[in-house]
């Protein structure tokens, strides 16, 4: 499996907790103590660099508040706590604020490690992000992308990004997940829409199209605009998977999406012009949007 972009981020880090601070004098942090003598002592997740096989190697360890602010390392074995796939179960661990975090999605490779944006607050909480768009952020984020551009993901998770359709797949394929969308339009008004299921398929397998998503059970203020994708695999501006005579990510302004001929919505389309939408019974003309994910609880 190539290591995607948000991997390679953190091996560019020398040391980041999970709030995304980073220390500025490029000291080699190698465990928790050394984490807390240079000031953070935030419970989280860290980088730091450890000498293995006497090759310095960055690895990734988590610190916990023990014995009066002391932190100590997870591999110790003196924490309790473990890692977590997705953002409810981080919750389920005592995280309780929105922001990036740490998980460990993939079941064939759970040594690597993806920085998310966690939302904890938005109707209980536990979602995980998997775009987020806004048009108030100074440097806007290019979403007219490759389609491994999306497969391994991109932008960052303090502003607009897209998670990666691994991600996806792997946080949607072990467990049965629903799917919270905000929206906010040009003229400020908002809305939601909410699956009871969404899932994303494999890149390849089973003779179906590249991430192939399905989605059912809604309820909201927006209309069910995604369900016109439903069964249908992921497309680029390098890569043409929709029913249609064209290629809509070529045409509809370069944003990765499962277009069938072409979409009701489109959460990945420049900023500023209508393809950047999302439509069923109104037509939104968007400003700002977040799509995100959860396991789904049984009741």
């Amino acid at each position: 499996m190539k290591l995607p972009y948000y991997i390679l981020g953190l091996l560019a880090l020398v040391i980041s907790d999970a709030s995304g601070h980073q220390a500025e004098d490029g000291s080699s942090s190698k465990n928790c103590q050394n984490i807390r003598e240079m000031g953070f002592a935030e419970v989280g997740h860290y980088i730091v660099y450890n000498t293995v096989n006497n090759t310095e190697e960055v690895i990734m360890i988590y610190c916990d508040e023990k014995d009066g602010m002391q932190l100590v390392d997870k591999e110790g074995g003196t924490t309790g706590r473990s890692v977590a796939r997705n953002c409810k179960e981080l919750q389920d661990q005592g995280m309780n604020h929105d922001g990036p975090n740490i998980i460990y999605p993939f079941p064939d490779h759970p040594e690597t490690p993806v920085l998310v944006l966690c939302d904890q607050t938005t109707q209980g909480g536990g979602w995980t992000v998997i775009i987020r768009r806004d048009d108030s952020y100074d440097d806007l984020t290019d979403f007219e992308r490759t389609f491994e551009e999306y497969a391994a993901g991109f932008g960052d998770v303090n502003y607009d990004f897209y998670i990666g359709n691994e991600v996806i797949h792997a946080l949607t394929d072990s467990s049965s997940n629903e799917l919270w969308v905000s929206i906010e339009d040009w003229h400020g008004e908002t809305g939601y829409a909410y699956y009871q299921y969404f899932h994303v398929a494999a890149r390849e397998g089973n003779d179906q199209p590249p991430y192939m998503m399905d989605i059912g059970f809604y309820e909201g203020t927006i209309g069910d605009g995604m369900d016109y994708s439903a069964g249908m695999g992921f497309s680029t501006i390098d890569q043409d998977n929709d029913l249609s005579a064209g290629d809509c990510a070529a045409v509809w302004g370069g944003g990765g999406w499962w277009y069938r001929s072409c979409a009701n919505v489109c959460l990945t389309g420049p900023y500023g012009t209508e393809y950047f939408y999302w439509h069923d019974r109104s037509y939104y003309r968007l400003s700002k949007a977040k799509m995100m994910v959860r396991p789904l609880t049984s009741t």
